[in-house]
């Protein structure tokens, strides 16, 4: 299916929205070890070097999300050392969840909202009427939320019918936003910038007849800490836009409940250098009863772009068998 680059509709509100650990104890002996460097992503601070006079060594700094650092190495002489410092303790990534929230109430939008800065939503639930008012495939509706370079929209909850649901126009962040009936599509990257960056942190999305997230802009769209339930695809990269770019996807500790349409997580153009890597992914389904990641050949024309492979090939498409979690 041909997606295009959506001209932005800024139009008035048409209805009232109210903006509204630890770290080692050094006890060894000894000078003071260097401190341990932070892990990425919850690995083990290194454990400080020795030295050869009095002060202990001091505790490693804890990784994000991990455990505290190692205690500083004692050194081969001179009195005891005194107490290594306390290491920060790192955060963990959030858990995903397919709880979905009850909205505190429902708004009904006529007109597409532009969000610059940071949007609260509170919860509410956000449904379209009028120009707004189609849950159909129609490629050329308008988006409930238009989220401006640098915006932020945050709890929010996308009813049914939900149009072409979130438009963002640059670097933008959708934290715990959740489609409960998606659209033609739940949010789409536009934009010009190749450094441009998308992050849905949080939420969930379900009921895509076709897919979830598309990316018609260039840059990166990072999917993490999200539940994604009955769809066609994840994400995809524009097959056949008029414009066409090298597209990056980061899908990070996700939860996939498939349904009878789901036809692969991820689609990418492997001729235009598109890259998808996984990390932390739940599927709950049979073992390989999914295509996590299909590779295709895109174009400018229009024309329906064709599949020229699937799977992990450690350039476009990049996971191991660790990566993903199957369960039945």
């Amino acid at each position: 299916m041909r997606e295009r680059l959506l001209p932005l509709a800024v139009v008035g509100v048409a209805s009232w929205i109210v903006y509204g650990c630890g770290g080692s104890t050094g006890m060894d002996t000894g000078a003071a070890g260097d401190t341990g460097t932070t892990g990425s992503g919850g690995s083990v601070g290194a454990a400080g070097g020795g030295g050869t006079t009095a002060t202990a060594g001091s505790g490693g700094s804890a990784g994000s999300g991990g455990r505290a650092g190692g205690t500083g190495v004692a050194g081969s002489t001179g009195a005891t050392g005194g107490n290594g410092s306390t290491g920060t303790g790192g955060g963990g990534a959030a858990a995903p969840s397919c709880t979905w929230p009850t909205p505190a109430s429902t708004v009904m939008l006529s007109a597409t909202q532009t969000i610059s800065g940071t949007y609260d939503g509170g919860m509410r639930r956000f449904v379209g009427t009028g120009p707004l008012g189609s849950s159909s495939q129609n490629e050329d509706q308008g988006a409930l939320f238009n989220v401006a370079n640098g915006g932020t929209l945050q709890n929010v909850v996308l009813g049914n019918p939900a149009a072409d649901g979130v438009h963002c126009e640059g670097t933008c962040t959708l934290k715990n936003v959740w489609w409960e009936d998606v659209g033609e599509d739940a949010a789409t990257l536009q934009g010009s910038s190749p450094t441009q960056v998308m992050t849905i942190d949080g939420g969930g999305a379900r009921a895509a007849a076709d897919k979830v997230f598309q990316h018609n802009g260039p840059g990166t769209m990072i999917i993490r800490n999200f539940c994604a339930q009955d769809f066609g695809k994840l994400y995809r990269s524009c097959g056949n836009c008029d414009m066409q770019y090298a597209r990056n996807v980061q899908v990070q500790n996700v939860i996939v409940i498939p349904g009878s349409g789901t036809s692969s997580l991820v689609g990418v153009n492997a001729n235009y250098n598109d890259t998808a890597t996984f990390s932390a992914i739940t599927i709950r389904a049979r073992a390989n009863s999914v295509t996590i990641c299909t590779r295709y050949t895109g174009n400018n024309t229009g024309a329906e772009p064709t599949s020229v492979g699937s799977g992990a090939d450690g350039t476009v498409c990049k996971y191991a068998a660790s990566d993903i979690t199957w369960m039945p």
